[in-house]
């Protein structure tokens, strides 16, 4: 027993606390409790090694060992008190009556204890099934239930923190332990106690007065407490009282991934002005009303995992001066308008959301902002300088959006920004997607990494916002490794060449992966790496590779047009329209490469669907929730959509090729976005390419908003000459009208095609 006890409070040598943060682990702002404290590791071993400390960790007989460590106490004179306990693991039904053991020690246990852990034992409610009864020393007498008369509530797995004070206790570690019920006065001999740690217990009632005497309580960790019965679906946390936290002095609140009910809502307002972090991360709440945080001055705040929780523009109204880190990932939130005027904002997590633009009033009133992680979100592309009106930002993710083509104003935006993640999208290869590569490459050969800035005096122990983001710079992939692993320096030197490129940029890639940054040939669909694209001529730049390869297969054609003066007259005058110009000969090129000369319309083909739909990003909103229900229900059309019908596999030029013919008509929903998206000009390129080609009579146009002619391209404006089309009114009362129109077009289409089928 001598050598057994001389393992247990050696306090496990050699065991270290990783200071490194799990990201796969903790997706909440306030991560786990081991990411926050270091004196216990995640499953409840101690990490501190001295004299003061006790590790009784998977002991079974705790109170017998502990008495019996008491006594020796007296015989080795550099004990003198006990500061760290663990009793993890311990298989113990409740806390053990051993606090008041004094042994040899001038003190007993609860008065110089400052830190326990009793990491997964199995406390839970005793009911009165019989008489309790525990060993308390090493002579194995035995303390018995006090008996029936009794308040019962002294049978639970509290009874040995009860009637005892704890003077010098700071933090109380009572993870896993499966308790299901906090009841009042609990904690109540705990006056210095500043973190109570709750979290991965099934709690799901907790009495007004559980909290009562945590007068120096400033962090509550009530984290992954999930009740689970075959029989009994979980159950939400629910409070006797929503004051229960107001009169404590709380800075920090923890209840991620915690199920709360609707009528929880109001505690969230009652949490004290002095409260500076909280998470309600994946608590299953949504639409909170309007300020629901009451007067606390959050800084920090997590509501991620909480469908539409931000559908309310006022919800977070209050905070615009004190917020500084928000998580606010996988909330269905569609815009950014919601963070208008947060001059404090250092951080911005909103990735796994529908967001699909930079509104440029909201970014320019982000004056502190230093990360904006935008990844998993529908951003395609932007044309006017956004994220340069964010003069701090140093980290921004566009990590699997739908970027296809980078233009020369988005790089340029982008170019000031220290950290920038554009993995797995699908990018379409040309000039710019190398020289994005490679501003990347020659910036590891001369830029020393920065970490991100935290604000002077600010207190980071309840939130791991910044060790999140500073991890992720830390363990980055580097570009430049296989050539800085290189031996000989001639072999090296030639590996650092890089190309002449006339674009600046401060960025280094956030998530370099070789196979996640690559790009499509346009036509072909082959995958490239980046690192793999060629260069091309400097007036090629905004067009795709095996494009730019057609074109130089014409160029004698193109040097005898460039040298007719009219016509580069007659550029100049229309110089606005330039763009356009060169969109349309890049669509004519690629219509010439899949145009079959001996394509035959059979009027009795049989289509996958009515209508193929065009539209870009910026509208999805409007064909989701205007356009499908009244065409999909009310027309019973069969609709086909990019998003949800295109075949995976196939390149994108293919699907839009295979799905236009697949369907009985085509709609093109225009708007002025609409008119800057290339993918979408090609598409309306291949629609009048079709119809002049098969001579059908199916392209249906609606415009959702007023396109004046000097923004038409020529090839829309000949289509709204020669094509009846539908304009989307402003007026509520005109929109019925609108649909009815449609609608008779829609099924006129389906109508003519099935009389031909059965006439045939």
């Amino acid at each position: 027993m001598i050598l057994k006890i001389s393992i247990i409070y050696i306090f496990h040598l050699g065991l270290s606390q990783s200071t490194h943060l799990n990201l796969n682990e903790s997706l909440c702002l306030t991560g786990y409790m081991t990411d926050l404290q270091s004196w216990v590791t995640k499953d409840g071993q101690l990490t501190v090694n001295d004299s003061y400390t006790v590790d009784l960790s998977e002991v079974q007989n705790v109170a017998a060992i502990m008495d019996e460590y008491m006594e020796n106490s007296g015989r080795r004179k550099h004990v003198e008190k006990i500061k760290y306990l663990s009793i993890a693991k311990s298989r113990l039904q409740r806390v053990p009556q051993i606090f008041t053991f004094r042994g040899n020690l001038q003190n007993t246990i609860s008065e110089t204890l400052e830190y326990v852990t009793f990491y997964g034992n199995a406390f839970g409610i005793i009911r009165e099934t019989g008489a309790y009864e525990s060993s308390i020393n090493a002579t194995n007498a035995k303390e018995l239930s006090p008996g029936l008369a009794s308040n019962a509530r002294k049978h639970a797995w509290s009874f040995g923190l009860r009637n005892v004070t704890f003077r010098r206790l700071r933090q109380l570690d009572l993870r896993a332990c499966k308790i299901d019920t906090l009841d009042a006065f609990t904690f109540k001999g705990m006056p210095s106690l500043t973190h109570l740690y709750l979290g991965e217990n099934k709690i799901t009632f907790i009495d007004a007065n559980a909290f009562v005497g945590l007068s120096s309580i400033i962090h509550i960790d009530l984290s992954r407490n999930t009740y689970t019965d075959k029989n009994d679906p979980v159950k939400a946390l629910t409070f006797e009282s929503m004051d229960t936290f107001a009169h404590l002095n709380l800075i920090s609140l923890d209840l991620s991934f915690t199920p709360l009910s609707t009528r929880n809502i109001p505690l969230l307002s009652r949490l004290g002005n002095k409260l500076v972090s909280l998470s309600i991360c994946y608590t299953e709440i949504f639409k909170l009303r309007p300020k629901p945080f009451g007067s606390s001055p959050l800084k920090y705040l997590d509501i991620s995992g909480n469908s539409d929780v931000l559908s309310d523009n006022e919800t977070l109204k209050g905070l615009e001066d004190t917020l500084r880190v928000l998580y606010a990932h996988s909330t269905l939130l569609r815009s950014l308008h919601v963070f208008k005027g947060f001059t404090k904002l250092e951080i911005l997590k909103v990735s796994h959301n529908e967001i699909t633009d930079f509104p440029i009033i909201t970014m320019e009133t982000l004056r502190n902002l230093q990360v904006l992680d935008l990844g998993h979100n529908r951003i395609s592309s932007w044309f006017s300088p956004v994220i340069s009106s964010i003069p701090r930002l140093k980290l921004l993710s566009l990590e699997k959006n739908n970027l296809n083509m980078i233009s020369d104003l988005m790089l340029s935006d982008m170019s000031n920004v220290n950290y920038l993640s554009l993995s797995r999208n699908s990018m379409i290869c040309n000039c710019l997607s190398r020289e994005i590569y490679e501003i990347a490459y020659q910036n590891e050969l001369k830029t020393t990494p920065i970490q991100l800035e935290q604000m002077p005096n600010e207190s980071t122990i309840f939130h791991v916002g910044y060790l999140e983001y500073n991890n992720l710079i830390t363990n980055r992939n580097n570009l430049t490794s296989p050539c800085l692993k290189m031996d000989n320096e001639d072999a090296m030197a030639n590996c650092s060449k890089g190309l002449p490129i006339n674009t600046n940029g401060s960025y280094l890639f956030l998530d370099y992966d070789k196979d996640a940054y690559s790009c499509l040939y346009f036509h072909t669909g082959n995958k490239t790496y980046l690192s793999q694209v060629p260069t091309c001529p400097e007036d090629m730049r905004d067009m795709p590779d095996d494009l730019t390869v057609a074109t130089k297969s014409n160029s004698m054609l193109l040097l005898i047009l460039l040298i007719i003066l009219p016509i580069l007259g007659f550029i100049y005058i229309f110089r606005r329209n330039f763009r356009y110009f060169l969109i349309t000969i890049r669509n004519s090129a690629m219509l010439s490469l899949i145009s079959d000369k001996d394509v035959n319309y059979d009027e009795n083909k049989l289509f996958n669907y009515d209508v193929f739909v065009s539209y870009c990003n910026e509208d999805r909103a409007w064909v989701l929730d205007h356009l499908l229900p009244h065409v999909e229900i009310d027309c019973n059309i069969s609709v086909c959509l990019h998003e949800r019908d295109f075949q995976v596999g196939l390149s994108i030029l293919e699907n839009i090729v295979s799905c236009m013919d697949r369907s009985r008509s085509i709609m093109l929903i225009i708007s002025r976005r609409f008119l800057l998206s290339q993918w979408c000009q090609f598409e309306m390129h291949l629609a009048q390419h079709r119809l002049l080609e098969t001579r059908r009579e199916d392209l249906i146009l609606i415009l959702i908003e007023d396109i004046p002619r000097r923004l038409r391209p020529n090839t829309l404006h000949f289509l709204m000459l020669t094509k009846t089309y539908i304009v989307w009114p402003k007026e509520e009362s005109e929109k019925k009208e609108f649909w009815k129109r449609m609608k008779r077009s829609l099924v006129t289409q389906k109508l003519k095609n099935v009389e031909n089928h059965s006439l045939a």
